[in-house]
């Protein structure tokens, strides 16, 4: 027979790991999404200061 306790703390055990995971994935793409935002913002500035410059063709 499975003892309580450990089936509990191997259940809280699972809870936690399973949050933490959750925590991190979730930190993962938010910090993806902002890196791409960033991208797209450094873009648009380099295509704007390509365009104010005269000589050159975007």
């Amino acid at each position: 027979m499975t003892d309580p306790d450990s089936f509990g703390t191997a259940l809280w055990t699972l809870l936690l790991i399973t949050g933490m995971v959750l925590a991190f994935g979730t930190a993962a793409l938010s910090d993806m999404a902002l890196r791409r935002r960033e991208d797209r913002e450094a873009r648009a500035r380099r295509e704007a200061a390509d365009r104010e410059r005269p000589g050159t063709v975007a």
